[in-house]
């Protein structure tokens, strides 16, 4: 079945993954629509502009890109000793729960944002044991920031790096200090370009502080959500309770990433309360931690079929909230 064919590290998984982002993404072509690009963050509306007009070449990046940071996130965790067993359940996962909702089936700011936070995670996660991690740090900060240059709330993974340097590294001060110059570098770049066309308090007000004004929500959402939402924060919270426990944690490198990862998921949901609206593509970052969380939990449940059931049961639930 799925989860045993995807637990089993076999390298055809490549060829299925894709094939399963499709499937789901179908939806998003059959309704294609392109978010507006007012108040979104400098980078977002320089690329997200491109597509503007196009509503299925827009769903089309939206799809590689959600394939693309699967198979990357799944690098990450093998490359990285994140789990005690390799397998290709952490892209299953992501796929799954960044796609979700036809609310997510489309471009939008978080996808972007999502890959450079990656790339920051695996530089972090590098670092581990290394005698002078003076480039990983740099990177990591320069990463994170430019991340927040397509969706600012971001913003609030920058304290991730001293979590980081604090469980995978010895204490040097060099290493925090060039990090956080590398997350000053693309502002200092985005300040000058803006001051020097005189535009400075639109980058401020229109940006970067847009994001903390909220107007009241009006929530009219089906109940397919609600019920698929129930089955994937159900899944998702077994998940957590399994990894505090030490399910599936073995090695000192493992535990420390895991670890990682969970202050990622308290950061990722920090992040969720500084969204200017009320979408589950906000829920985005709490992806990446949640996808190696349940891929940890489903590669450890010794009965398969139940693994198998309750995976279909999410699956089912997504597709009944995408037709209705």
């Amino acid at each position: 079945m799925i989860i045993r064919f995807f637990k089993s590290n076999n390298a055809s998984a490549l060829l299925f993954l894709p094939l399963i982002a499709i499937v789901i993404w179908v939806f998003g072509f059959i309704n294609p629509f392109v978010l507006p690009i007012k108040h979104a963050m400098p980078l977002y509306e320089l690329i997200g502009g491109i597509f503007a007009n196009i509503p299925w070449l827009s769903t089309t990046i939206g799809l590689l890109l959600i394939i693309g940071e699967a198979f990357l996130l799944n690098f990450i965790v093998n490359e990285n000793e994140v789990l005690e067993k390799q397998n290709y359940l952490p892209a299953l996962f992501y796929i799954v729960f960044m796609s979700n909702n036809n609310a997510m089936l489309t471009l939008h700011p978080l996808l972007f944002g999502n890959l450079f936070i990656l790339f920051a995670l695996h530089r972090l996660l590098s670092a581990y044991r290394k005698d002078k991690a003076f480039s990983e740090a740099f990177d990591a900060g320069l990463l994170i920031s430019i991340g927040t240059l397509f969706y600012f709330p971001f913003v609030v993974f920058l304290p991730l790096l001293g979590v980081a340097f604090v469980l995978l590294r010895p204490f040097n001060w060099r290493e925090w200090v060039i990090s956080f110059i590398g997350a000053f570098i693309p502002y200092i770049f985005v300040a000058i370009y803006y001051f020097w066309y005189d535009r400075l308090d639109y980058l401020f007000f229109d940006k970067v502080f847009y994001s903390f004004i909220k107007e009241t929500p009006v929530i009219d959402l089906p109940k397919t959500f609600y019920f698929m939402l129930g089955i994937g924060w159900l899944v998702i919270f077994v998940s957590i309770v399994k990894i505090i426990l030490g399910v599936g944690i073995g090695s000192q490198r493992t535990k420390k990433s895991i670890i990682l990862l969970v202050w990622f998921l308290f950061f990722s949901a920090f992040s969720i309360l500084l969204a200017p609206e009320i979408s589950t593509r906000y829920f985005s970052a709490l992806a990446i931690p949640s996808a190696v969380f349940c891929a940890n939990y489903f590669t450890h449940i010794k009965k398969g079929w139940w693994a198998e059931f309750l995976f279909l049961l999410l699956l089912s639930s997504l597709f009944v909230n995408l037709l209705f």
